[in-house]
């Protein structure tokens, strides 16, 4: 399985969270898309958004194109376990997109890749991890690729 993890472009600040938007840069750092990026979302099988307002903006200005399902449990406070699991329902070969937010997007990556998510590991804005594994488990991820949006 291939999973590219993605943390949200800029948002605005504001109350509520599940409301808040992304700023104009934000929307701006995503039409960069790296070149050498788009091989990896042309092979993507499944896509998963939060349903906070930010991150459907997000996959939408990144794949306008393609919708997501909207999955709760990769909200901010999610649960990386919960995550994994779900994801092992999936076929091997799939390729995921997860469009979430930090913490989780962080404690998720260092569950794959060190095996703890405990505190898990800083994502900027719109940057975007790819991770293979065998079997989307604590510590089965190998990185393979990191991208970051910017102007």
């Amino acid at each position: 399985m291939r999973i590219l993890l993605m943390r949200h472009a800029e948002a605005t600040p504001g109350f509520p969270d599940e409301s808040r938007q992304l700023t104009p840069y934000g929307e701006a750092s995503l039409r960069n898309c790296p070149e050498r990026l788009q091989p990896y979302l042309d092979e993507v099988t499944h896509i998963f958004v939060s349903p906070y307002q930010r991150t459907q903006q997000t996959l939408s200005i990144l794949l306008p194109s393609q919708k997501g399902t909207l999955l709760d449990l990769i909200t901010p406070e999610g649960d990386p376990e919960t995550v994994l699991n779900y994801l092992q329902l999936l076929p091997d070969e799939s390729t995921v997109l997860l469009v979430t937010h930090m913490p989780l997007v962080g404690r998720l990556y260092s569950s794959l890749v060190e095996g703890e998510s405990r505190f898990g590991i800083g994502f900027m804005p719109a940057q975007l991890e790819v991770i293979d594994c065998d079997l989307p488990a604590a510590g089965l991820g190998r990185s393979i690729a990191q991208f970051t949006h910017q102007l």
